[in-house]
């Protein structure tokens, strides 16, 4: 099962590297991808601290949490995992090496843009808002299989545990609003 995985994340990757490249896609994948970075979630959370705090606490602590705990299990499987990215074992990719750490599975910044996506989903009173926060977190992982940083299945892995964290921290959002 794993074995039909590998291949389809190997063909995939190296479609999407051959076909779909152009240099005002690789501007745009750049752009897509700090939205899942560490400086992009942690900017967020600290210029909320300058909005009105009875309208965006609530969403701070939810996204601050989500990525906390989201950001270290991520850690923990890369290290089990020890995947090697796409561009290290095939020299034929063109990549564009941007938020690289060591290892591929799963991908943090698509963990991350999943987390604040799902954390304004379940917040936002807006339609529009939650849409925009989504389409973003898949653009990010998109972003992340066209760099040649990642697999599919680490993007899929990626998605499944932001949102899984920030449906988690939401169950506990009364009781951490106690503490708010």
């Amino acid at each position: 099962m794993f074995d039909l995985i590998f291949k389809m994340d190997y063909r995939i990757v190296h479609f999407v590297n051959a076909h779909l490249r152009n240099r005002f896609f690789d501007y745009l994948n750049i752009a897509l991808t700090y939205l899942g970075s560490d400086v992009f979630a942690l900017g967020l959370l600290l210029a909320l601290v300058f909005l009105p705090q009875d309208v965006f606490r609530p969403f701070a602590i939810h996204a601050a949490i989500t990525l906390t705990l989201s950001g270290i299990f991520v850690q923990v499987l890369k290290r089990i995992f020890r995947r090697k990215r796409p561009f290290v074992l095939s020299k034929r990719l063109h990549s564009i090496q941007i938020g690289v750490d060591p290892y591929s599975f799963p991908s943090g910044h698509t963990t991350a843009a999943f987390a604040l996506a799902m954390s304004t989903s379940l917040l936002a009173v807006s339609p529009t808002v939650r849409l925009i926060f989504i389409l973003l977190a898949f653009g990010v992982g998109y972003s992340r299989v066209y760099l040649a940083v990642h697999y599919p299945s680490d993007v899929i892995a990626g998605a499944i545990i932001g949102t899984s964290f920030s449906l988690i921290v939401n169950l506990f959002m009364p009781a951490l609003s106690l503490f708010a």
